[in-house]
C-alpha cells in the first residue's frame, strides 16, 4: 500500500481516537490470546501424557514443530531483510514501532497460524477460534501499518502449512 493509501486509513482512525486506542489495545491484546493458549494446550498434553502414560509424541510436535516454525521464521526474516511499510517516506504507522526490516513474514501470523494448527487434533473449535484470531492479528498489523499484506498472509500460510505437514 502507498504512503498516499495509508493516510486515508490513518486520517480516519484519527478522527476516531475510540477506534484508535481500540486497535492499539487489539496489537497488544490479541498476540497474548495466542500465547495464553499456547500455554494451556501445552499444559493439557502434558496432564493427559502424566495422567494417562501415553505416547509422548502428541506433546513432542505440540513443542517442536512451533519452536521450528517460530525460529524458521526468524531466519527467514534476517535473511531477506524486508523494509517495514513505514520505513517508506512519508508513511507513519497507527501503532508505533522502532524495528527496521524484517518485516517478510510476519512472525505473528506464523505463529498464530501454526499454534491454531497444533490445537488441532486436541480441541477442532478451539483451532478455528485461534484461526480466527490470526486472521485478526494479520488485518490489525497491516492497519496498524506495521507490516504489508504480503507479510501477513505470507506468514499464515507458512504457519498453516508447517502445521498441516508436521502436526
Amino acid at each position: 500500500m502507498s504512503p498516499a493509501q495509508y493516510q486515508k486509513i490513518r486520517a480516519w482512525f484519527e478522527a476516531r481516537p475510540a477506534a484508535l486506542r481500540a486497535l492499539r489495545a487489539l496489537d497488544r491484546g490479541l498476540p497474548w490470546v495466542t500465547a495464553a493458549s499456547y500455554g494451556v494446550l501445552l499444559a493439557v498434553l502434558g496432564m493427559r501424557w502424566a495422567a494417562t502414560d501415553q505416547d509422548m509424541q502428541q506433546l513432542a510436535r505440540a513443542v517442536l514443530v512451533p519452536a521450528a516454525a517460530f525460529l524458521g521464521c526468524g531466519w527467514l526474516r534476517r535473511v531477506l531483510d524486508c523494509p517495514r511499510p513505514y520505513q517508506q517516506p512519508g508513511f507513519e504507522a497507527l501503532v508505533p514501532k522502532k524495528t527496521r526490516g524484517r518485516s517478510f513474514p510476519s512472525r505473528h501470523a506464523v505463529s498464530g497460524a501454526v499454534i491454531a494448527m497444533a490445537w488441532l487434533p486436541v480441541c477442532p473449535l478451539w483451532a478455528a477460534v485461534l484461526a480466527a484470531v490470526d486472521a485478526a492479528i494479520c488485518a490489525e498489523r497491516v492497519v496498524a501499518g506495521v507490516h504489508t499484506a504480503g507479510d501477513v498472509l505470507a506468514g499464515a500460510a507458512l504457519g498453516f502449512a508447517v502445521g498441516c505437514l508436521c502436526l
